[in-house]
């Protein structure tokens, strides 16, 4: 059981906000999850993708994403792919 599911918009508020901003053009639904071990989702015909956290070997905590069953796969991962380029230079969205 995730002790803080349903709380991650207390940690992860500036990723989200990232993410949204990021995300924008896609029209698709971006919103807070309250299952275990899930930060938010991401939603659009043909494409789902889940945002979790996740704890480095450093010790740190950031936002990591991957495909949730997505029918149309060469989408999601262009989305991802986008993510990942344009949330700067740290590990985020990895």
């Amino acid at each position: 059981m995730d002790k803080n599911a349903g709380k991650y918009n207390k940690f992860y508020k500036e990723e989200f906000e990232l993410a949204s901003a990021i995300l924008k053009a896609e029209r698709g639904h971006i919103e807070w999850s309250t299952y275990d071990y899930q930060a938010f989702t991401f939603k659009k015909p043909m494409v789902s993708l889940v945002f979790y956290p996740h704890k480095t070997s450093a010790g740190n905590y950031h936002i990591r994403v991957r495909n949730q069953g997505s029918k149309d796969k060469d989408q999601a991962e262009r989305i991802m792919k986008m993510l990942y380029k344009k949330s700067g230079h740290n590990c985020t969205f990895s």
